[in-house]
C-alpha cells in the first residue's frame, strides 16, 4: 500500500499541536475543525494521500467538485500560528480499518519532523445525558487527564473509541507525544453542530485562540427551527387522522 504527503508550503512548528477532526459520530469533530479553519481563513500547508483513503462507501474512487474537477480522497493540514502553532487536520473520509495504523504512523512521523509535540483528536460520543451537551476526554496518562479537567472536560469512563479519534492519540503516545481525545456528547448520526460548537469552545480555552461562534449559532438555530416545523406538521397530521370519521362496510 502507498501513503505519501505533499507539502504545499514550507513551515516549521513552534511547540506544535495537531488537532484532528474527521467524519464520525454526529460529525462533531469535523464540524469543529472545519469551522475553525473557515472562520480563521487558515492556509492549507500539506496534504496526505493514501491507498487506504477510499470513498465513504469503502470503494476506491474520487470526488467530483462543484466545478467538475476530480478530487482524490485526502487529509488536509491547515496552519494556525500563535503562541503555540496549531496544525488542524480535516478530511471527508477516514482510512479503511486495516489501513488506520499505516496512515496514523506516516502522518504522526511527519508531524514530529515539523516540530509537533502534542496531539488532540476531536470527535463525538454517545455517552452522557440525553439532551445535555458535554465534552469528555480519554488521555494518554493521568497527568494529561488532570490538566484537561482544569478546562472543565470530564473523563470518559470505560468503553471504546473506534477509528482515528482513538487510534491516532494512542499511537502518538507510543511515539513520545502528549496525546488525548476530546469527545462531545451527541445522540445524532446526522451532523450535530451543537456538539461541534462545544468542542470549539473547549479548544479555544485550551489553546488560547479566539473564533466567533456567531455563524455556527445561526446554523444551530436554523436546524432547530426546521425540526420544530417538522414536529408541528407531524402533530397536525396526527390530529387530522384522529378527526377522520370511521367507516364500516
Amino acid at each position: 500500500m502507498v501513503t505519501w504527503i505533499e507539502e504545499l508550503k514550507e513551515y516549521k512548528l513552534n511547540q506544535g499541536v495537531l488537532i484532528q477532526g474527521l467524519p464520525g459520530i454526529g460529525f462533531a469533530g469535523k464540524i469543529a475543525v472545519d469551522y475553525v479553519i473557515q472562520e480563521l481563513r487558515l492556509q492549507k500547508v500539506a496534504e496526505l494521500y493514501s491507498s487506504h483513503l477510499t470513498l465513504p462507501t469503502g470503494s476506491a474512487g474520487v470526488f467530483i467538485t462543484d466545478d467538475g474537477l476530480l478530487k482524490i480522497p485526502r487529509y488536509e493540514f491547515y496552519l494556525y500560528s500563535g503562541n503555540r502553532d496549531l496544525l488542524f487536520l480535516t478530511s471527508d473520509v477516514q482510512p479503511v480499518s486495516w489501513g488506520q495504523y499505516e496512515v496514523a504512523e506516516k502522518m504522526l512521523q511527519y508531524f514530529k519532523e515539523k516540530g509537533g509535540v502534542e496531539v488532540a483528536a476531536v470527535c463525538g460520543t454517545t455517552i452522557g445525558e440525553e439532551g445535555k451537551k458535554e465534552v469528555y476526554y480519554a488521555a494518554d496518562n493521568e497527568e494529561t487527564g488532570k490538566w484537561l479537567q482544569t478546562f472543565g472536560v470530564k473523563p470518559s469512563i470505560g468503553g471504546t473509541i473506534t477509528g482515528a479519534c482513538g487510534l491516532v492519540p494512542a499511537v502518538a503516545s507510543k511515539m513520545g507525544l502528549k496525546a488525548y481525545a476530546l469527545m462531545a456528547s451527541t445522540t445524532l448520526q446526522a451532523p450535530d453542530p451543537e456538539a461541534g460548537r462545544e468542542i470549539v469552545k473547549v479548544l479555544m480555552k485550551i489553546y488560547d485562540f479566539k473564533v466567533s461562534l456567531e455563524n455556527l449559532d445561526k446554523v444551530i438555530e436554523e436546524i432547530k427551527k426546521k425540526e420544530q416545523e417538522v414536529r408541528q406538521l407531524a402533530e397536525k397530521m396526527r390530529q387530522a387522522r384522529e378527526r377522520r370519521p370511521e367507516y364500516y362496510v
